[in-house]
Order: structure tokens, then C-alpha cells, then sequence
């Protein structure tokens, strides 16, 4: 056997004084599984990195209009490890998480993530009132609490299946870009009560009915958001399309069109819709209406 491969073989990756550098290489498997995950998605995935790391987050992640900070733990596979100490200032984060890996420890990659946190826009449930305590006692041989730390049991994990129900953990499930954006407008305006904002909002499923609905989010937003700049070509383009199941099916794209033919219409006073017009704008309040109400329904709890 070679000198190389005995060399090898006496490395103990796990040890106390490699732990800095495992867990920038457990760090940076994360981030390079998720954003190629992202990518086939065809969502755009942004990762920043704070300065220092008293902050209660070691990456941030950005997608689909959600804002997730992030701390992250690790521990071998197999470990007997049954909680974790967990930074309280994560509570402050809008979208705070955990995420706890678990890590072979021959090759130092990731076999498990188990996952603590809200959904997107949700902030950090309840990290309990077990504080933690520093490890070397002071003078008299006592060990302090941590006040700004929290031991977080194994049991209040979620075990995901694989990197995908992770993503949908962090992010919510594939949507069109548009969705995305629209529902992150909504939940950083009404927070947390954005459902119940919304559905004391819907009016008649029509046109008329419809304006308050429609300018729940501003369109104009979205559109520069997905590199749509003229809200004149948006408009000729959708009319053009029949609203098959597809347009049915995105939210999104229904509320930002029917939010600019508002505007259109507006500018166009004294002169309403009518005939094949109005049809078509009665059609699409309506798509919208179900879409909303399918959305509420799928979301609800989360």
C-alpha cells in the first residue's frame, strides 16, 4: 500500500480540530445541491453570507421571492447526538430555519437533513426554555447560561426525503415565477395574515367585481421581476392566449394581468369594456377567483 493511501486512512475527519473546516465543506455541498436543485427548477437562487456569525445564520438563501436565513448544524451519521444549541436572534430573521445534517464520515457527504422551521415568510416556531449552558465552568468551577441560546431537541426535527422536500420546505412547491412573486409581495405586506386579507377581499367573480382584488399586489412589480418591461407587450401577448388549463392553473400570471388591464381600463375613462371584450375580462376576474380560492385551500396551516 502506497504512503498516500495509508496517509489517508489516518485522517479522522470528524475530529474537534478539523471542525471549522468540515463545516464549510458540509456548507458548501448544501448550497451547490440546492442551487443546481434550483436551477433544473428554473428558479433563480441567490446565496449570501453575513460578515460575522453572531447574527443566529450562517447563509442566506433568496428564491422564488423568499428570504430564508439560515443555521445550520451538523453531526455524524449514526451520531447519538439529541439536540442541538440553537441562536435566538434567528427568531428576529422573517423566515428563520434550521437545518441539521447528518454526514458520512468517510466522505464528509450528506446522508440526512433534518429541518426546524415555518413556511416561507413564517418566522422560527418556538425554540422552547431550555437555555444552554457554556461548556467550561468559570472559577468557581460553574457553568453559565447561554441566555441567547436555546438546546433544540432531535424530536422537534422534521426528517425530509430527499434535497427536493427540503427546497419545498424552504422555498414552497415549483411555481411559475410570477406566483412566486406574487405571493412573497403579499406575504411581506400583510405578513402572516395575508390569507385572511385576501379572502375578505375577494368580491363577485367578475370584472367589476374584481378591482380591490387585483390591486392587492402591484403588477408593475412583478413584471420588472421577470424582465417584463412594457406592460403594454404583456397585455398583447395574454390577450392573444386562449386561457387554457395551464393559464388557469398560475395564479400568478392571472393576478399581474388582470392587475395591469385595471390600470389600462382606468386610463382608458371615460370608455369601459364591452361585447367579446368584457367577455374575455369576465373570463379572466373568474380564473382568477378559482385560482385564488384553490391557493387558500392548498395553503392553509402552512
Amino acid at each position: 500500500m502506497s504512503d498516500v493511501a495509508l496517509f489517508h486512512q489516518s485522517v479522522d475527519v470528524t475530529t474537534a480540530v478539523l471542525s471549522g473546516a468540515r463545516e464549510k465543506i458540509l456548507e458548501h455541498r448544501l448550497v451547490s445541491d440546492l442551487a443546481v436543485l434550483m436551477m433544473r427548477r428554473g428558479i433563480e437562487m441567490d446565496v449570501m453570507h453575513g460578515e460575522f456569525d453572531a447574527h443566529g445564520h450562517d447563509v442566506v438563501f433568496e428564491a422564488a421571492g423568499v428570504i430564508r436565513h439560515v443555521q445550520l448544524k451538523a453531526m455524524v451519521a449514526g451520531g447519538k447526538r439529541r439536540d442541538v444549541n440553537v441562536n435566538v436572534r434567528l427568531r428576529s430573521r422573517p423566515s428563520g430555519c434550521v437545518i441539521w445534517m447528518a454526514y458520512d464520515p468517510l466522505t464528509l457527504k450528506v446522508i440526512e437533513h433534518r429541518w426546524f422551521g415555518g413556511g416561507p415568510g413564517e418566522p422560527l416556531p418556538d425554540l422552547g426554555n431550555k437555555v444552554v449552558r457554556h461548556s467550561r465552568g468559570n472559577a468557581s468551577g460553574e457553568k453559565a447560561f447561554r441566555n441567547g441560546h436555546r438546546l433544540l431537541g432531535k424530536v422537534k426535527f422534521e426528517v425530509v426525503e430527499d434535497l427536493g422536500m427540503l427546497a419545498d420546505r424552504l422555498f414552497g412547491p415549483t411555481r411559475s415565477p410570477a406566483t412566486s412573486l406574487v405571493l412573497a409581495q403579499l406575504r411581506q405586506r400583510f405578513g402572516l395574515e395575508w390569507r385572511e386579507r385576501v379572502r375578505t377581499t375577494m368580491g363577485r367573480a367578475d370584472w367589476e367585481g374584481s378591482i380591490e382584488l387585483a390591486h392587492l399586489v402591484d403588477g408593475y412589480r412583478v413584471l420588472e421581476q421577470v424582465g417584463e418591461l412594457s406592460p403594454d407587450n404583456w397585455i398583447a401577448i395574454h390577450a392573444a392566449q386562449p386561457l387554457d388549463q395551464a393559464r388557469r392553473n398560475d395564479l400568478g400570471d392571472l393576478w399581474t394581468t388582470l392587475f395591469i388591464e385595471h390600470r389600462r381600463w382606468r386610463f382608458a375613462s371615460p370608455f369601459e369594456p364591452t361585447g367579446a371584450e368584457l367577455r374575455r375580462l369576465n373570463e379572466l376576474a373568474a380564473a382568477l377567483h378559482n385560482a385564488v380560492v384553490s391557493e387558500l385551500a392548498a395553503t392553509e396551516g402552512n
